[in-house]
């Protein structure tokens, strides 16, 4: 029996579709509900991370813990990160290594307090919810040092940052330290404002793209789709933001604008930015600077026992050949 020319059409349509597939490379990212990584979510829904021949798994992760225990057992390939996370991952020997610049929180993380806290001083003999091991802790660490308090100063409630925003407009505690939207959602509580935020404190909190080391040792080239398709989807939020917003907002639970709102306090640094912020072997970049300052907190605090070699942990390399 003949088979139908359109049976044929049907099964060759299908034949190459496999094969496309196929053809692309996979890479697992983990991330967080920060906002700042909305560009993964615009890049998938818009096709850049398949013209660039990737199939990419966003994987949403809230605790640090178990981020980095993905990281050890491989089960993820890169990583939504920040410049202190990586030095205490370097320090526990998570194979993590940071490939580009993704955010600058310029103002969407902060502490939110209840009125009564009228400067830091003021949060002395308090108790504070604070995602440990996290860029919160990390943060509040930072404004603590720089108003001359000390960790001792303060009790820390070991919190999820989504949770303890939530917890702080819920009225169940009264200092938090999170990140937006829950900045913004501090006013819903009667008597709740921002005592301070990543504004105040520039340069302080910055989100990097984390590779494992394995993987960027075999796949480099993978990984620059992953940066390409990201600084796609970076541009087209510029031209496109209406669109671009609607598109990242849902994935946030938000009206997109609110989530316009929200990304006054993100800046996304484009490609020419990145390379000045890691630099060459020449001239290092900035991130090297940032990663000394948080390692000397925490080694004066006691989180770490030694410095661990950024050097190893910063490759600036896939960002000055991304493009030629």
């Amino acid at each position: 029996m003949k088979t139908p020319f359109a049976t044929l059409a049907v099964l060759f349509l299908l034949i190459v579709a496999c094969a496309g597939t196929q053809e692309r490379a996979s890479l697992t990212l983990s991330v967080n509900s920060w906002i700042g990584y909305g560009p993964f979510y615009l890049a998938q829904e818009k096709g850049f991370f398949t013209d660039e021949g990737l199939d990419v798994s966003i994987v949403t992760t809230e605790g640090t813990a178990e981020r980095k225990a993905a990281m050890v057992a491989n089960r993820i390939d890169v990583l939504g990160d920040t410049v202190d996370l990586l030095v205490l991952s370097r320090d526990e020997q998570v194979p993590s290594v940071a490939v580009m610049e993704l955010d600058v929180s310029n103002g969407a993380d902060g502490i939110i307090v209840t009125d009564d806290i009228k400067t830091v001083a003021d949060l002395k003999g308090k108790s504070i919810a604070v995602q440990k091991n996290f860029v919160g802790e990390s943060f509040l660490l930072y404004v603590l040092k720089k108003y001359d308090l000390s960790p001792d100063d303060v009790e820390l409630i070991d919190m999820e940052s989504g949770a303890a925003g939530a917890a702080f407009v819920a009225g169940s505690v009264d200092v938090a330290v999170t990140y937006e939207p829950w900045l913004s959602k501090a006013k819903e509580r009667e008597n709740g404002k921002i005592l301070i935020s990543s504004a105040d404190e520039p340069g302080v909190i910055v989100d990097i793209l984390s590779v494992h080391e394995d993987v960027l040792a075999q796949r480099p080239d993978d990984i620059k789709k992953l940066m390409r398709a990201w600084f796609r989807a970076v541009d087209y939020a510029k031209q496109n933001p209406e669109e671009a917003n609607a598109i990242m907002a849902k994935y946030y639970d938000l009206p997109p604008q609110e989530f316009a709102d929200i990304l006054t306090g993100v800046e996304w640094p484009g490609y020419e930015e990145n390379k000045a912020y890691f630099g060459n072997a020449e001239a290092p970049g900035r991130i090297l600077d940032v990663a000394d300052v948080f390692s000397s907190a925490f080694l004066e605090i006691g989180i770490i026992k030694e410095r661990p070699d950024m050097q190893q942990a910063v490759d600036g390399s896939l960002l000055a050949t991304l493009y030629g």
